[in-house]
């Protein structure tokens, strides 16, 4: 919402053509010095680098998250907001959240959104890649960690390239430390 096809800034204030649909928008926005406090619907915790203070433009937009007491200009005002349209939902949050209420309102948004995971969770350090073709599913899982990682896979794959080795059964790999391993599973496989 801030730039429009031919990368120019819009001319409206933030999120620029969505506001109308979201039913609000963003008042003011800063770089943060400090972290600031947040609370809502996915918990508490804390914003930093960035906050935007959002204000709600419909009866029909509520507020999921808001920053908390002791905050200046911030205090209680919206820092993520929710509004229905049609036959889904629109939200817009307007703060760097820390990894535990990211995590926390994302696993909630997806959830909602019936969003599920390709893999479960996923050791720390570990990233997957899925490409999705006609009968199959790739994923390239690599090991960041300069340590070996162990990975459950959510089904029986195949493996297509590199160096992970089965582990306890079709269900788990053991990847090499700074390792890459290619799977595939035909869609619909389990």
């Amino acid at each position: 919402g801030m730039k429009n096809e031919y990368n120019g800034v819009n001319p409206q204030r933030q999120p620029g053509p969505l506001v109308a649909p979201l039913g609000g928008r963003v008042d003011e926005n800063y770089a943060l010095l400090h972290p600031v406090q947040d609370a809502g619907e996915f918990g508490s915790g804390d914003a930093d680098i960035w906050a935007e203070r959002l204000s709600v433009r419909s009866p029909d937009t509520r507020v999921l998250l808001r920053y908390g007491a002791g905050n200046g200009w911030l205090t209680g005002k919206p820092a993520m907001i929710e509004r229905h349209i049609g036959r889904g939902e629109m939200a817009y949050l307007g703060a760097v959240l820390d990894r535990k209420l990211m995590r926390a309102t994302v696993d909630a948004m997806a959830n909602k959104a019936g969003v599920t995971r390709a893999f479960g969770p996923l050791p720390k350090g570990v990233e997957v890649c899925r490409r999705v073709g006609e009968g199959h599913d790739v994923f390239i899982l690599i090991n960041h960690n300069r340590t070996p990682a162990l990975v459950d896979l959510p089904a029986g794959m195949h493996k297509v390239l590199g160096d992970g080795t089965p582990e306890g059964g079709k269900h788990r790999v053991k990847l090499p430390r700074e390792g890459v391993l290619v799977l595939e599973r035909k869609s619909g496989s389990s």
